[in-house]
């Protein structure tokens, strides 16, 4: 015999003093079970010895029990309970709780040990086999040293990986700073500290083990390129403080400061002036104190923060202020970059959603109540607390600022009103989308790229299927777990049904009328799985095989058509290449792609049932299309000769032909006779050509409204110097509009609204321009008094109807017949009296309607 019968050990009294012993009877095979007892049974002498001589003389039983727990042995020590009469009578009950107690401390250690396994394993791209918790848990709770023989070799096989990972990645990380520095000889050899460069956030994800984002990262964003999780973070809000002590504590020189104050100072004077205007605006509530902040916000943001003028409205004051939009990481987001800004006076509390009828406003006032931030309002609270926490930062203001604001605002402050404009923010290169669409998910839901990634893989990075994502996932919490939404884990966004509703009515908007909807459930029935290709010959036997209707073919192809134009089809690769397009015969193999990003995937399934109830419904709906009305109208035209006028004035007269002659005359010192005669010609040209011949000869076809209002707005402020022009317009924003014909329309529109308020010393005329995508709109509006009742319609807008006096009334009417003339077949292009719902520009409110002209179609201009 070699060892030592179980069955003797078993009934041995003194086994209850050593807890190795214990340990050893307790111990289970490799199949999880216990030996059986018997006379075969037998226990190694050795092992024995060992766990004998390892405690001489034995510990108490109590002791043993004691130990058995702190080393995680449960069988041993619930085998001791039961079979120790000692132990068990005297506090049995008491030891029972510690046993389970400890059985679920040790199964909570490995649940823990095994997310944070398979966490870091699916954060560096390596996968983990083997592991199973709940068998894991099993043996944890009986022995946890029996988990702990599965869980370490896994971890340092783990480790092992991502190191080696690591290592190569770090490799490509030198490589690139090497390019970057051969590429530019005169970068510095230190990259800016609180720039948020790329490389800084590559190695902290590679320290964190993060291989999967460090490695997106360097593929997406390569070294120098700003990165939102790199940037400066607000400091965590110390309970030690309440907001008025922090503040009494910068400005009140004499008060005692604690040691703790020193990680809350002021960055700079500008942080500085900030807390004093803010401290300011409840000791000497008035215009100039609103107007003192949003010049000190500005200053804080890098702006100039000189020009703010606030009026007084219902509980408050109504200013603005610059610098949150100007830096190039946000300028594109919010391209007129100025933010209107509301002081409340101190008694007000609650700031009223109405506020923000022409934007996003920041509300700022010592008695708001912050809410949580909670309703996505588009007037985002910014409170004493956030301008303390913002006051000690020394870069990244602007990032952090829009932080705080872009969580309460709808995310359509970030991504514009519509699918144009969001095309527009994203522009043209791959990558820089993915990080614009990373910097709007950050700054506006909390996200990371993970969420990024969901968006992409679903949406193609298709701008319309984008913000239907993004409009979605503020009714959720991106931040509220680690994993964010539409994880696999929890099904993804396939599993999303009110989301797949969403994008499959942006696609079927898109396609517009029921032919172009066959159609695209025609191709999405027939294409390629894999690349998305298909035939029109496809397309039209898949219409025959859904519906008996003679012309289902024919509504069918006309719909292709409809599709290629909204870029819902695109022509396939060899289309391309050889030319031919959707030229060929329909029986031809010429055929086109569908992009199939997730979500149009999605459809596929259902694509050839949608197809045939569609083709039904066009059936029985067929019917004669009545014809249609054509619109008429002409009047005359007046002006008075432009000799007359300023260099303002003369934008009247850009559009007609002697507009040259008189600038070139006047240039080469013409004399007086001259001038006069061609001004007069000027003149009669302006009242007799007609507007349509006019545009015909103004050249070039397409404009860029920013550049041209940016130089009317010189002009204009030196024109009426009382009076301030507050200009937003997006940068590069073209319109299908002569440029001498524009300066027309907005001198009229603008000469109108200046007169109105140049004698009030407060003066101000505000222009914004959005993209309605194919429109844009120029709203214009003052604070003046208003258009009297019998004006409001269409009054305004006939020949010599005017408040001024004779000879006046002709610049609005000339601006409607210019701007109908314009109308195409997709724009109605026109001017409008609209109702203002400016809190404080409460006078009169025209609009502009404009043909937004493609990029891509003025190259050449």
């Amino acid at each position: 015999m070699n060892g030592v019968p179980r069955d003797l050990l078993e009934t041995w009294p003194g086994r209850f003093h050593f807890p190795d012993v214990l340990i050893a009877l307790a111990a289970r095979g490799p199949d999880g079970t216990q030996p059986a007892a018997g006379p075969a049974a037998e226990l190694d002498a050795g092992v024995l010895a060992d766990a004998v001589l390892a405690h001489v003389g034995g510990l108490s039983p109590r002791a043993t029990f004691d130990t058995l727990l702190d080393r995680g042995e449960h069988d041993a020590a619930e085998q001791q309970l039961k079979s120790c009469a000692d132990l068990r009578e005297r506090e049995g009950g008491l030891l029972e709780r510690r046993l389970e107690s400890a059985r679920a401390g040790s199964a909570e250690v490995v649940r823990q040990r095994v997310t944070a396994l398979t966490k870091r394993a699916e954060a560096a791209g390596v996968p983990v086999a083997g592991l199973d918790t709940t068998e894991l848990v099993e043996r944890a709770r009986s022995r946890l040293a029996a988990a702990e023989e599965v869980l370490s070799p896994l971890e340092r096989d783990l480790g092992r990986q991502v190191g080696k990972l690591a290592a190569e990645l770090e490799e490509t990380i030198a490589r690139q700073e090497r390019e970057a520095a051969a590429a530019d000889s005169a970068a510095p050899a230190e990259l800016p500290a609180g720039e948020g460069f790329a490389t800084e956030r590559v190695r902290s994800l590679l320290a964190a083990g993060e291989l999967v984002s460090a490695r997106a990262l360097l593929n997406r964003e390569p070294v120098g390129v700003p990165v939102p999780e790199a940037v400066t973070p607000l400091p965590v809000w110390d309970g030690r403080w309440t907001e008025e002590n922090l503040l009494e504590y910068h400005l009140n020189r004499a008060v005692r400061r604690p040691p703790e104050f020193l990680a809350w100072q002021a960055a700079d004077d500008d942080a500085k002036h900030l807390l004093a205007a803010f401290d300011n605006l409840s000791r000497q509530p008035c215009a100039e104190a609103a107007e003192n902040f949003a010049n000190a916000l500005g200053r804080f943001l890098g702006a100039p923060g000189e020009e703010a003028v606030a009026r007084r409205i219902d509980g408050g004051w109504f200013t603005f202020f610059d610098g949150l939009f100007d830096c190039d990481l946000f300028a594109g987001l919010r391209p007129t970059g100025r933010v209107d800004l509301y002081v409340a006076d101190p008694e007000t509390t609650v700031v009223q959603p109405t506020l923000a009828a022409d934007g996003p406003v920041v509300a700022v006032g010592p008695g708001l109540v912050v809410t949580g931030y909670t309703d996505r309002q588009s007037v985002a609270v910014l409170s004493l607390r956030d301008v303390l926490r913002l006051a000690v930062l020394r870069a990244d203001r602007a990032a952090a600022l829009l932080g705080v604001l872009a969580r309460q605002w709808p995310v359509d402050v970030l991504i514009g009103d519509n699918r144009a404009a969001l095309d527009k923010i994203l522009g043209e290169d791959p990558d820089a989308a993915w990080r614009t669409l990373r910097w709007i998910t950050r700054l506006s839901l909390g996200g990371d790229a993970s969420a990024v990634q969901v968006m992409e893989n679903c949406t193609g990075m298709d701008p319309g299927l984008l913000r239907v994502m993004l409009r979605h996932a503020q009714e959720m919490d991106l931040s509220a777990s680690r994993d964010g939404l539409w994880t696999a884990r929890s099904g993804g966004w396939r599993k999303d049904e009110t989301l797949l509703h969403s994008l499959r009515a942006e696609l079927l908007t898109r396609c517009g009328e029921p032919a172009a909807q066959a159609a695209w459930w025609a191709a999405l029935t027939v294409c390629d799985d894999r690349d998305g290709g298909v035939t029109r010959g496809d397309v039209a036997d898949c219409a025959e095989v859904c519906s008996t209707w003679t012309a289902a073919r024919d509504r069918v192809m006309t719909g292709l058509l409809l599709l290629q134009a909204r870029g819902l089809l695109l022509p396939a690769q060899d289309a391309a290449e050889t030319g031919s397009g959707f030229d060929a015969g329909e029986s031809g193999t010429t055929g086109f792609q569908v992009p199939l990003s997730g979500a149009v995937r999605a459809l596929i399934p259902t694509a050839e049932r949608e197809l045939t109830a569609l083709l039904e419904e066009m059936e029985r709906a067929e019917k004669s299309r009545p014809g249609e009305a054509e619109a008429a109208g002409a009047a005359e035209d007046g002006a008075t000769a432009m000799s007359a006028w300023t260099i303002w004035h003369r934008n009247r007269f850009a559009p007609v032909p002697s507009y040259i002659a008189y600038i070139e005359a006047e240039g080469r010192g013409a004399g007086t006779d001259e001038l006069a005669a061609v001004a007069a010609l000027a003149d009669r040209e302006l009242q007799e050509v007609s507007t349509e011949e006019l545009i015909a000869r103004a050249a070039p076809v397409a404009t860029d409204l920013s550049r041209v209002m940016a130089a009317l707005a010189a002009e204009y402020q030196a024109e009426y110097g009382t009076v301030r022009l507050d200009l937003r317009c997006p940068a590069s924003l073209w319109v299908d509009v002569p440029e001498p014909v524009l300066r027309a329309v907005l001198y009229e529109v603008w000469d109108n609204a200046a007169e109105e308020v140049a004698d009030r010393g407060d003066g101000i005329v505000q222009v914004v321009v959005t993209l309605d995508s194919p429109e844009v709109l120029v709203k214009v509006q003052d604070n003046g008094p208003g258009l009297p009742a019998e004006a409001r319609a269409r009054r305004i807008f006939q020949p010599e109807w005017t408040t001024r006096g004779a000879g006046r009334g002709r610049g609005l009417p000339r601006v409607r017949k210019f701007l109908r003339s314009l109308t195409t077949t997709t724009v109605e292009a026109d001017v409008e009296v609209v109702s203002s719902s400016h809190p404080a520009l409460t006078g009169a409110a025209l609009q502009l309607v404009l043909p937004e002209r493609e990029t891509d179609s003025h190259a050449g201009h």
